[in-house]
């Protein structure tokens, strides 16, 4: 559970600093309040942000003004995962905090979210066991950008999970992919990864965080349309940017591209495999793709408020704010996959390693995956 190295985005990021000037300080207006159970005590960045976390979620609804503006958004939001679109419309209308608490509540108050969330809360929360062995699962770690050289520093190697994984049971292996390889390559990879593991007789878990995201999505649907064998039961989204990093569009444009050409070739990049993750290229080939419905999939999304930005994405977070909410490298819904169930990360961004208690909950969502699929709880969502 475990984010994306930071290196390609930072020092872009420092590069458009220097030349197009920082980006507008944000505000930090303290707020403390209580989401799903979950207590909050960070600073947001307007007044109406602070309001809605701390009274109206709550029940609590003394200010008229702000009552009347934020249940009209209510009356008027059709979807009950707000698009891309909608999300900017309603930072620019609200502020960016205030969109990213709304897309917490709307994705909590879908009933099979709750479900999960509250069992999930409850498993990180207790001592119980898994319902299920984990001796009958195998479980893929597929790493993101860079793992080779820079993944002990965030955990992008998956390494501490592994270590977890086997403690609990679960046979693991590493998905071996090229450190700095594109969409395409890595998913061709982990394709043959996972044809070599179906000999087994164990049920196959696929997991991946960050650039492995839409890696996995596009094997899954791809390489495996029509053919889907039963034993591949669940993916688990780790913040996966599915539809793309626009980051990496800013650099697209033709009078900063010389930046990431000039990044590229310091780091021995391709730079091909680096635009294979633009939202240009990502949320053309993500519309395109779908995968077995019977194959379980959880995304763990982090939700990160402006006062709860890491060190990784102090940097990277302001100049995807126009955009609307975002985790540092993604905008939260583009890390969102299709049919599927989703864990509320509030107050992570994309570095989860940065969670002091992510250990914990690594355990805890190993167990709950294992419970879901023994159970078939996720049958009637």
């Amino acid at each position: 559970m475990y984010g994306q190295k930071p290196s390609i985005v930072s020092t872009l990021l420092l590069l458009a600093t220097l030349i197009l000037g920082a980006c507008g300080s944000v505000p930090k207006i303290p707020a403390a309040g209580k989401l799903f159970g979950e207590t909050v005590n960070t600073t947001v960045d307007s007044e109406i942000a602070r309001y809605y976390l701390e009274d109206y979620l709550n029940g609590n609804h003394e200010n008229r003004e702000m009552d009347i503006k934020i249940s009209a958004l209510y009356r008027n939001s059709g979807n009950p995962i707000p698009t891309r679109e909608e999300l900017k419309r309603i930072a620019n209308d609200f502020s960016v905090d205030f969109a990213s608490l709304f897309l917490a509540d709307r994705l909590l108050n879908i009933e099979c979210n709750k479900q999960i969330n509250q069992s999930f809360s409850h498993l990180l929360n207790t001592t119980i066991a898994a319902d299920a062995d984990p001796s009958s699962y195998l479980a893929l770690f597929v790493p993101g950008w860079d793992y080779v050289e820079t993944g002990y520093l965030t955990g992008s190697d998956f390494a501490k999970p592994r270590i977890l994984a086997t403690q609990f049971g679960l046979e693991n292996y590493l998905v071996e992919l090229p450190p700095t390889g594109g969409v395409e390559e890595n998913a061709s990879v982990l394709a043959n990864a996972i044809t070599k593991y179906l000999g087994t007789d164990k049920k196959m878990l696929i997991v991946g965080a960050s650039s492995a995201g839409p890696a996995i999505h596009l094997a899954l649907s791809d390489r495996f349309t029509g053919n889907e064998p039963d034993s591949i039961k669940a993916w688990i989204n780790l913040g996966g940017i599915l539809q793309g990093s626009p980051v990496v569009d800013h650099y697209r444009v033709w009078y900063r591209r010389w930046f990431l050409s000039l990044v590229a070739w310091h780091k021995d990049w391709d730079l091909e495999a680096i635009t294979s993750m633009s939202a240009k290229e990502s949320r053309r080939r993500f519309a395109e793709l779908q995968i077995d419905p019977d194959i379980l999939v959880i995304n763990y999304l982090g939700i990160p408020l402006s006062g709860q930005i890491s060190r990784y994405s102090r940097d990277n977070y302001p100049l995807l704010r126009s955009d609307g909410p975002n985790d540092g490298l993604t905008l939260l819904t583009d890390a969102i996959a299709p049919q599927s169930l989703t864990i509320v990360a509030l107050g992570s961004d994309h570095f989860f390693a940065e969670d002091p208690r992510i250990d914990e909950k690594t355990v805890a969502l190993m167990k709950l995956i294992l419970t879901y699929l023994e159970d078939d709880k996720a049958k009637d969502c």
